[in-house]
């Protein structure tokens, strides 16, 4: 008999109040913290009816759940996936669980098909951006079948000493020098302060930080996906408790700020902007090492840059760490999605070759998808970039 048994609960509050609840038992990455998850919740769920579940694995004496994954059913060109709560806005996904929880890899497998089994109707699973541990915990969804390297990472700064060191030792020299000087040229014109401040506090900030991403967007689609992630940023600060606000000032004006969440010793960047009328004196990048210096200063291990491998990244001395994907095909139609998604990237390969092959593969995707897609939903063609992760961008 198994020391654990599978089971999947659909109804909203049921899941909410599930995955809303943090102990010192659990481990959670900090994109599963029960403050982000709620946050989620509220943005991407209530606003916008989503069909959504958690699968659980429970202690099969106590009925306790010791590994609860959230997932959300996404219907998109007559192909259904079952993914993570993401939504463009989570920079790792996976798990929250039980510090006893410890299955061995052929359990691990085993509690996975059963949980497959159980889980709504879908053709595909696509879980993206899985760190290799949670917490302290080695990450048990890499035993599982459908499990390969992810074209994200993960990007920690370690903050294992104070600050001047950390430059010295850390920082890319000529990066540190410029800085330095452009800091310097901003103070001969006035009073050049920083301040880390709390969700609440920031408010005005982030505002700011925001409306100069805003800007950026000329493209329609993504000036509203871009709102989507600011509504959810915006709800993260008023209403939680792990929101950071980096404020860096001019004579009392913003020009810049960083915007991130504190969970337990370690500290996640997830945007940063400035004022474009000081772009010559990198303001942003100014915040940014300025926040370093102060979470040094207030005991944070990892300054956390989080995905994303823009080149200002390593030149505050990053670490690169794998990220991991799983996806597996739970129908024919999620197969022969699969088996073309893997042609099309084949195909993009083959420079010479690739522009007449994936005019064939798509044509060969309408047809197939004339056959087994619902009546009322168009297949859609999978991309090139489809082909590299649905068009998720780093």
């Amino acid at each position: 008999m198994s020391d654990w048994r599978i089971s999947v609960r659909r109804n909203p509050e049921e899941v909410a109040k599930l995955v809303g609840a943090d102990s010192s038992d659990l481990e959670r990455s900090p994109f599963q913290r029960a403050q982000w998850l709620e946050t989620w919740f509220g943005s991407f769920v209530s606003q916008k009816p989503t069909e959504i579940c958690a699968a659980t694995i429970e202690d099969a004496t106590t009925g306790e759940p010791v590994f609860v994954l959230p997932l959300m059913v996404e219907h998109r060109g007559g192909v259904v996936r079952l993914k993570a709560w993401d939504a463009g806005v989570s920079d790792y996904n996976g798990p929250v669980m039980s510090k006893s929880f410890h299955p061995s890899s052929d359990e691990m497998r085993r509690l996975w098909q059963d949980m497959l089994a159980k889980l709504p109707k879908a053709d595909l699973i696509e879980i993206e951006k899985l760190p290799s541990q949670i917490g302290e915990r080695d990450n048990p969804l890499l035993e599982v079948e459908g499990v390969r390297e992810s074209q994200f990472h993960r990007h920690p700064l370690p903050l294992d000493s104070d600050f001047e060191n950390l430059a010295a030792s850390r920082f890319n020299p000529s990066h540190r020098r410029t800085l330095a000087k452009k800091r310097k040229k901003l103070q001969n014109k006035g009073k050049l302060e920083f301040a880390l401040l709390d969700g609440r506090e920031g408010l005005e900030t982030l505002e700011r930080v925001l409306d100069w991403r805003a800007k950026r967007f000329a493209d329609q689609s993504e000036a509203t996906e871009a709102a989507k992630v600011a509504a959810f940023y915006h709800s993260l600060a008023e209403h939680t408790d792990i929101a950071r606000i980096g404020r860096l000032t001019l004579e009392g004006e913003i020009i810049a700020g960083c915007f991130g969440t504190l969970t337990d010793k370690t500290f996640q960047l997830l945007a940063v902007a400035h004022n474009g009328e000081f772009k010559n004196w990198s303001p942003g990048l100014l915040a940014i090492e300025s926040s370093i210096a102060q979470l040094c200063a207030d005991g944070v291990t990892v300054y956390d840059f989080t995905i994303g491998s823009e080149p200002y990244k390593f030149d505050f001395g990053v670490e690169v760490e794998k990220l991991f994907e799983v996806k597996a095909p739970l129908t024919v139609k999620g197969a022969a999605y699969m088996g073309l998604k893997r042609a099309l990237a084949w195909a993009k390969r083959v420079e010479g070759r690739s522009r007449p092959m994936r005019a064939r593969l798509a044509a060969g995707w309408r047809r197939l998808g004339s056959r087994i897609a619902p009546r009322s939903a168009e297949p859609t063609v999978p991309t090139a970039a489809a082909a590299n992760g649905d068009g998720d961008k780093e």
